[in-house]
């Protein structure tokens, strides 16, 4: 997969993207996936396409922001990314696509076109992306690590930032944009600073 993860970051380039955000809302949604593994059940398989979807998820950039995750989608999906069959493609593009804006319906042609074990996936992988997405809100790289606690009603993301910096606009957004997780899994969602 190294060599799938250098393409896209290579893409990301290509797109003038900016990297270091890219880099961070990779790692922090693969970090929540890995501790979130008992909500959602998911494999290695689609850790690495949420990574993949980590580092491409703004390069709809080059085209302006309003729309850019719809760019995302479309560019992604005409990419060669070596590694990745259509289908991933298809899945990486979908949850690049829902980091921002509506959450997925069957009236999104490229939603649409997914079966719907891939559907399930990509909302799991889409909110998890959304959620990391917000943990960088002001693209500012200053949460160094989050941790999860997890309970019968509630999930609670605690954020690990540099405190020197701040991280008020990225507690607020994790948890407006967390939401969609909380709905996915059905428990609540918090995001609270390291104490």
């Amino acid at each position: 997969m190294e060599d799938t993860f250098a393409a896209c970051i290579d893409l990301g380039r290509h797109y003038d993207f900016e990297e270091q955000h890219s880099r961070q809302d990779a790692r922090l949604a693969v970090r929540l996936f890995d501790l979130t593994s008992e909500l959602h059940g998911l494999d290695d398989d689609a850790r690495d396409l949420l990574y993949c979807a980590g580092l491409l998820h703004d390069i709809g950039y080059v085209d302006g922001y309003e729309q850019h995750h719809k760019t995302a989608y479309r560019l992604i999906r005409q990419a060669d990314l070596p590694g990745l069959s259509e289908r991933e493609k298809q899945i990486i593009a979908n949850v690049a696509r829902y980091h921002r804006g509506a959450q997925p319906q069957l009236k999104h042609q490229g939603f649409a076109e997914l079966d719907d074990d891939d559907r399930d996936l990509v909302r799991v992988l889409g909110a998890l992306l959304r959620l990391a997405d917000g943990l960088d809100r002001t693209h500012r790289n200053v949460v160094r690590d989050v941790d999860v606690i997890i309970d019968s009603g509630c999930v609670v993301v605690v954020v690990d930032c540099r405190q020197e910096d701040g991280c008020d606009a990225e507690l607020w957004a994790g948890e407006k944009k967390g939401r969609w997780f909380g709905e996915v899994v059905g428990r609540r969602l918090e995001v609270r600073p390291e104490v």
